[in-house]
């Protein structure tokens, strides 16, 4: 603690429920006033500058700019004790303890996926003792890494997990509503390559795309012939075409009868994602009327890749999704929630090409 007076803490996190949480744990020592509340990465960087709190408690994963880019941005411009406290770093997480010590963070606590949780009442006086050694920590500029320089530091890091992975997701009726709770919440550092095929009208697809561009941080497109799978991008299905990707990454686009009825069919372009990536893919479905995808996901679960569909009870029309059930090709069944949680834990650690 800095003299007698009280730390100063400016709490970062896209929940307002873990906002509160942290909020009262923090405060439930005497030697600890909470002076800010930020719900993003950029309005962390424009609060640090303005509050000048003790210490930052920072969340990591966050729509638009994540924990990481805020925390190298207010260390290069107002150097501040900075503590990560994320569901996402780990053995099983997304970003790991180095990450964050690169990025300029001073310690790291994993907090549960899901807030409240009865840990932080039973371990609120571990964080309250932390983030009071944390502000007598003498800290200095760290300059800001160029995301464009893939050898140094924690971009190399995300630069190596970046190549090699891949998210395809398959939905059909209802499947808008949820592709936007999904894609919306996946950070801007995002990963793994992510492709989309929605079964939907050619007239409508223009419109879902204009929805999700506004609230999502990576880039929607739709897929042209002779692009390249990338990280930072999600790529739907044009309307009446198959979408196949092929090594590379290389995507071609293919003007074939409808399979099973429909085109673009999720079974051509899963299948093809389990014969380019193999194990480095992931499979989701979600709600839809049919069984399109069922043979994609199986494909991707054959070639040992991680498969995900929807749970009965947060979809509009369970078929798509049983069908993969029915047929083993699932191997996790989760609400919306929870494949986001999933989604945002896929990484990978190596760098390879397809």
């Amino acid at each position: 603690m800095r003299g007698a007076t009280s730390v100063r803490v400016l709490i970062v996190d896209d929940s307002p429920v873990a906002r509160a949480v942290l909020k009262d744990v923090l405060e439930s020592d005497a030697d600890i006033r909470v002076v800010g509340m930020a719900a993003s990465g950029r309005e962390a960087v424009e609060l640090t500058a303005r509050l000048k709190p003790d210490v930052v408690t920072m969340d990591l994963v966050m729509p638009g700019m994540d924990g990481m880019e805020a925390t190298e941005q207010i260390m290069a411009r107002n150097p501040t004790p900075i503590l990560f406290l994320s569901a996402f770093i780990g053995p099983d997480g997304a970003y790991s303890r180095s990450d964050a010590l690169a990025a300029g963070a001073l310690d790291v606590v994993v907090k549960p996926p899901a807030m409240p949780d009865p840990m932080w009442q039973r371990d609120a006086g571990g964080l309250t003792q932390k983030v009071k050694t944390l502000a007598q920590v003498p800290v200095v500029t760290h300059m800001r890494r160029s995301p464009r320089d893939p050898g140094s530091g924690r971009h190399a890091v995300f630069e190596a997990r970046r190549a090699g992975q891949v998210v395809v997701i398959g939905a059909s009726t209802g499947g808008p509503k949820i592709l936007d709770e999904i894609l919306s919440a996946l950070p801007s550092s995002y990963g793994p390559a992510v492709v989309v095929v929605q079964h939907l009208a050619d007239a409508f697809l223009p419109a879902l795309l204009a929805s999700l561009r506004p609230r999502c941080a990576l880039e929607i497109a739709v897929a042209e012939n002779g692009d390249r799978l990338r990280p930072g991008r999600v790529v739907f299905a044009p309307p009446s075409a198959h979408l196949v990707v092929l090594a590379g990454g290389r995507i071609r686009i293919e003007e074939g009868e409808p399979v099973r009825g429909f085109r673009p069919s999720i079974d051509v372009t899963m299948t093809s994602v389990a014969r380019t990536f193999g194990a480095r893919a992931c499979g989701v479905l979600l709600s839809g009327m049919g069984a399109d995808g069922a043979a994609g996901l199986q494909a991707i679960r054959q070639a040992g890749g991680k498969t995900l569909v929807q749970d009965e009870s947060s979809c509009v029309v369970f078929g798509m999704p049983r069908a993969a059930i029915d047929l083993g090709a699932a191997q996790h069944v989760l609400p919306p929630a929870a494949l986001v949680r999933r989604l945002l834990a896929l990484q990978s650690a190596r760098r390879v090409q397809p």
